[in-house]
């Protein structure tokens, strides 16, 4: 119970709640800012169980108590009932918002071989999660510098927009910032724990195991214009496939 008040939405995975309690402290105090003890509990349930769950919200800096003796949300805390449906305490499903960098030299892309789950062994783009700290061409930078050991120039060449499929149940939803990187300079690194490193001729990366979105973004940044793709990704045993929805070029 504890690891909900250890929360970051940015880094971990969602978790599943067993008690509805900070849910409803939270949500409360989002709508009423500044509310007594007796005015949060409303004599619902054992007092001494909900004073628990107040001085634990506390402890973790997700509200506070001012001279008055009223309660309050911190910036933590406004910051944490952002990711709280607002109606029911739930907590939201949110899409995973990242940038995709294809660095490329001549005819080449920079692609890498996948050494973590999900989609092991398969050949993909670099790129990373969009902190909340960072806009997107900061995180472009970071993130290829990162994995690579590379710096580039930097394009927004579009946006690709995807649900992926696993079993025919909705694994996870993407919205990727799609770039491209041009002029790399450095000593590129041969491998990370994320994976190998390896430039590839653009008519040859069907010839890999690749993630089917590929080509596709290829694409994109080989496109004049800003173009935004949404697909339907399919992950079915040792197949993956993808069905485009949208292909517009604005």
């Amino acid at each position: 119970m504890d690891n909900y008040y250890s929360f970051e939405p940015v880094e971990k995975p969602q978790e599943t709640v067993i008690d509805a309690i900070p849910e409803k402290i939270l949500i409360s105090l989002m709508y009423r800012p500044g509310m007594t003890f007796n005015e949060l509990w409303n004599k619902k349930g054992r007092s001494n169980r909900f004073a628990y769950h107040v001085k634990k919200l506390q402890e973790s800096n997700l509200i506070k108590k001012d001279d008055q003796g009223k309660y309050k949300l911190t910036t933590k805390g406004k910051k944490r009932v952002a990711y709280l449906e607002s109606l029911t305490g739930d907590r939201c499903e949110l899409p995973i918002v990242a940038v995709i960098i294809l660095v490329t030299d001549g005819d080449k892309v920079l692609l890498y071989e996948r050494a973590k789950e999900p989609f092991y062994g398969y050949w993909g783009a670099h790129g990373g999660k969009l902190r909340s700290t960072n806009y997107i061409l900061e995180q472009a930078r970071e993130s290829i510098k990162k994995e690579t050991g590379l710096e580039c120039d930097l394009e927004l060449k579009g946006l690709f927009s995807a649900k992926t499929y696993a079993d025919d149940d909705i694994f996870y939803g993407h919205q990727l910032f799609v770039l491209k990187g041009s002029n790399p300079r450095g000593k590129l690194l041969k491998s990370t724990k994320k994976g190998t490193h390896r430039w590839v001729k653009k008519d040859e990366v069907s010839k890999l195991r690749i993630l089917p979105n590929i080509p596709h973004l290829i694409k994109i940044i080989d496109s004049e214009r800003f173009r935004w793709i949404e697909a339907d990704r399919f992950q079915k045993k040792d197949t993956f496939s993808m069905k485009i929805r949208k292909d517009i070029t604005l």
